[in-house]
């Protein structure tokens, strides 16, 4: 009789509790339920949902390996829905009949950005068939180490057709031998980690976004459940940058920023508007402690932007200058401390003290980060060094500091 008023006992015990632990799993298994059309990627601070159909043409085509994370939300370029990634932009093409979706030329459009130019093909090339194969539609050729990897990865939808031969460029701080594609480009790097590894694709989208000054700073969360996504995104390490030219007489005397504490992570990548005049003559302070440049006219700040100086070594002289010369877009080359670079097609350089510049950097995006990488050139955001190169004439006052 005990064990039967034991056993109901439990089993009403059991009942009571089935509703509340039935809510609480309910109230657990909420987050599980996050809407599978939107993706929040935490290692980017972007969306990418299907309202043009980005998000599943995204899953269906290998885009974390192919084409990255996202670095833009959605934009209207010329009319047309776009959204930048790592590696590539997808773009919505209703007009199609074929499929909406398009990988934008983001290989060309880049090259196109920065007045990168090619040597023409080989118009009458010798192709062995077992290891080569001729493009006709642009006459370059695809062979070892690219065309295996551009077979391998639906090439002609992924990258388009080779716009240029395999060339070396510096790529982070490395000589590497790379090759265009219409919608993008191939790196080989015979000392990765494993022989699968030695091609990968650049990550021209984030360069090229950031080249059109699109805003790829993070955004939160979205309010609404959403599938969360934490991928880790490595960025490349930059290449020095210097040229040979004359110095300059250097002024003295320009104003000093104050020493509040700089958060650069804090700072939005976005091409700063034209600044309402301060009345006052224009200087430019670098501050290397901080890794940040400031812009004056007079005493009032009217842009600051985040920079990468000179690596230990090859540091980025301190003192006060002018910027003494300025250059739109050129090859920048030579040996410094044994270590011999070329860098083509290097934007907005504005020398202030002997082969020391200012200019545009497009290799890396470690500004205001506190690592100093260069050979002694003062490197810029893309956005940010057009906005001083704009506002600067020749003759700014440049004070170099800590």
């Amino acid at each position: 009789m005990k064990n039967l008023f034991l056993h109901r006992s439990i089993r009403i015990g059991t009942l009571c509790l089935l509703p509340g632990l039935l809510l609480m799993l309910g109230i657990l298994a909420h987050p599980l339920h996050a809407n599978e059309q939107t993706h929040w990627f935490a290692a980017t601070g972007h969306t990418v949902d299907d309202t043009y159909g980005f998000l599943s043409y995204w899953r269906d085509h290998d885009g974390e390996y192919l084409l990255g994370l996202p670095v833009t939300e959605v934009l209207d370029e010329a009319g047309i829905p776009v959204q930048y990634f790592e590696r590539g932009r997808l773009e919505y093409h209703p007009e199609l009949h074929d499929g909406t979706i398009l990988r934008g030329r983001i290989g060309a459009d880049y090259a196109e950005a920065l007045w990168r130019t090619f040597d023409p093909a080989d118009p009458d090339p010798i192709i062995d068939d077992a290891t080569e194969r001729l493009l006709m539609a642009t006459g370059y050729t695809l062979s070892a180490p690219f065309l295996a990897f551009w077979e391998d990865h639906d090439g002609l939808t992924a990258f388009g057709y080779p716009i240029s031969a395999p060339l070396w460029e510096y790529i982070g701080h490395q000589v590497l031998l790379v090759q265009y594609f219409e919608r993008g480009r191939l790196e080989y790097d015979p000392s990765a980690s494993t022989p699968s590894a030695d091609v990968r694709i650049s990550n021209l989208g984030r360069d090229l976004a950031l080249l059109r000054g699109y805003d790829t700073a993070t955004i939160p969360a979205p309010a609404e459940p959403v599938l969360l996504v934490n991928t880790p995104t490595p960025l490349p390490t930059p290449v020095p940058t210097a040229v040979p030219a004359p110095p300059p007489t250097a002024p003295a005397g320009l104003p000093t920023p104050a020493q509040q504490p700089v958060d650069p992570m804090a700072q939005p990548m976005v091409v700063a508007p034209a600044p309402a005049s301060g009345g006052g003559r224009k200087s430019i302070v670098v501050n290397i402690s901080q890794q940040w440049l400031y812009a004056y006219e007079g005493t009032t700040i009217v842009f600051d932007a985040p920079v990468t100086t000179g690596r230990d070594g090859f540091n980025t002289p301190a003192g006060n200058f002018a910027i003494y010369a300025k250059v739109p877009s050129q090859t920048m080359s030579g040996n410094l401390g044994g270590e011999s670079y070329r860098v083509p097609n290097v934007p907005h350089a504005m020398y202030i003290h002997g082969d020391v510049a200012m200019h545009g950097t497009y290799w890396h995006n470690a500004f205001g980060s506190g690592v100093r990488l260069s050979h002694g050139c003062i490197n810029l955001p893309l956005w940010a060094a057009a906005w001083v190169y704009n506002w600067a004439p020749v003759g700014t006052p440049v004070q170099v500091r800590y």
